[in-house]
């Protein structure tokens, strides 16, 4: 009798919890399906250039690099290199750039009171997550099929560092966000950056290649770390030592944490217009 008691209290206090959290799923599935419309519309061919904007971009980065030699005589093969360094590159560059604008272009949304700045920025960071993983899967199937390379060895690792990176790239987006609003000097550095970012990514670059003492320095960087897990979950002859997964959840946590209380900051101070 006691514990049916319980099992009906505890009902009681997760229900609305429960209830909240279905709440912001659909207010963060509403956020997606706008910025979906807002930027690729319905024209044309409307909601495929989710997909073919990022896909076109990889694709002729690949097609540069399509005749060169194998690395290591391995089966890290140039062109599925490219698709999985460039994709992921992508996102960190398409989720910190666009943080930049993520108040201004929504601003009016916020008069909703079920509408939050966090919305705003994980509906934008999924909605990328899920336009590069599935340009990443299609560009390296026919990657295979043409026999310019291989599907994925290591599936889980290259999903768990895709996933790692989205939660970089949000954290950091968070960031951004909060520095950039009404800053409008930083705002303008964002952008230049990203594109700084690029060669201490380790997005084209394998560790291993690297000599001493710059290795040690780099491996600090959480992406290059990132981007390592991900070259071992795409290729067989990978190495794991150039990546520790604690250390990159701790870096995400942290920024993520920091963007938090950023984000907490700036909400006392946006005003609606």
């Amino acid at each position: 009798m006691l514990k049916e008691e319980m099992t009906q209290e505890d009902k009681r206090d997760y229900h609305p919890f429960l209830a909240a959290l279905s709440i912001q799923f659909r207010v963060i599935g509403a956020l997606i399906m706008r910025e979906l419309h807002t930027r690729y519309g319905r024209e044309n061919i409307g909601y495929l250039w989710m997909i073919l904007e990022p896909a076109l971009l990889a694709a002729a980065i690949a097609a540069f690099h399509s005749g060169s030699k194998n690395h290591y005589s391995t089966d890290i093969l140039p062109v599925p290199f490219t698709i999985v360094g460039y994709t992921a590159y992508y996102m960190f560059r398409a989720v910190v750039n666009r943080a930049e604008g993520t108040i201004e272009s929504n601003q009016s949304l916020l008069y909703h009171r079920r509408v939050t700045i966090l919305d705003l920025s994980i509906a934008r960071t999924v909605l990328e997550f899920i336009s590069v993983l599935f340009t990443m899967i299609l560009l390296l199937t026919l990657a295979a099929l043409f026999g310019l390379g291989d599907m994925p060895y290591r599936w889980i690792y290259l999903l768990g560092g895709f996933i790692l990176m989205t939660w970089f790239c949000f954290g950091l987006a968070l960031i951004v966000t909060s520095w950039t609003y009404d800053n409008r000097t930083a705002a303008r550095l964002v952008h230049p950056m990203t594109y700084l970012a690029l060669p201490l990514s380790g997005a084209f670059v394998i560790l291993s290649w690297v000599p001493e003492p710059y290795r040690s320095l780099l491996y600090w960087f959480p992406m290059v770390q990132i981007f390592e897990m991900i070259r071992y979950g795409q290729f067989e002859y990978a190495e794991s030592i150039h990546f520790d997964m604690l250390y990159i959840i701790l870096i995400c946590a942290l920024l993520t944490y920091t963007g938090l209380i950023l984000m907490r900051r700036l909400r006392h101070h946006i005003h609606l217009r």
